[in-house]
């Protein structure tokens, strides 16, 4: 088995699907990353709401009726930010080395009567991940078009995060997992999660 396999995580793309909402007047992620920078938990809650995929795109509704399961142990949201429930949490936390620097937020969820918590992974220092020459830039900037990892640099990480500026990197959407982190999730059957390889060297 080739253990040099590393994907990036996203939602599952579905027909209809629970996704959490923050409300209208949220700032931005950018401004939120820093706002956080040295706290434990959000500090608004959120909604689910039910997206649907209709003729001239998403159509939002509270009703929720219809779906299979709206608390996906990976959920969608209103920030692009991974959303782990805490059994898909304990799991990646069991299987991080240590070298990650990872701490997590919490983030309180409402829906159909209920309230659940949800943890956002914050990485506390920028990894150095890429290779340099394989990686696609902006020309002249340090925005990145196309990653491209480096095995000997990701080595030692279970979870790593494309670098980005402005502080971007610390709570990311773009949230890379090796193979046995894949298999330890797809072993479980964790709902709402999907899986793209990404090129490594």
């Amino acid at each position: 088995m080739d253990m040099s396999n590393y994907y990036l995580i996203s939602s599952k793309k579905k027909q209809q699907v629970a996704s959490a909402f923050a409300h209208e007047n949220t700032k931005l992620d950018h401004e939120l990353v820093k706002d956080l920078n040295r706290e434990s938990k959000l500090p608004f809650e959120l909604y689910l709401l039910k997206l649907s995929v209709g003729k001239n795109g998403l159509i939002e509704s509270n009703d929720l009726t219809g779906l299979n399961e709206i608390w996906l142990d990976y959920l969608p949201n209103s920030l692009a930010w991974p959303f782990f429930s805490e059994k898909l949490k304990d799991v990646v936390d069991k299987s991080l080395t240590g070298k990650e620097n990872i701490d997590w937020i919490t983030a309180k969820v409402n829906g159909n009567g209920e309230q659940r918590e949800y943890y956002i992974p914050r990485f506390e220092k920028m990894l150095d991940v890429l290779d340099l020459e394989k990686t696609m830039f902006v020309e002249n900037t340090d925005a990145v078009i196309r990653p491209c990892f480096s095995l000997t640099k990701i080595n030692n990480f279970t979870v790593f995060h494309m670098p980005q500026s402005h502080d971007l990197w610390k709570i990311t959407s773009s949230l890379y997992v090796n193979e046995t982190l894949k298999k330890a999730i797809q072993k479980e059957k964790f709902t709402g999660i999907n899986f793209e390889k990404t090129r490594v060297i």
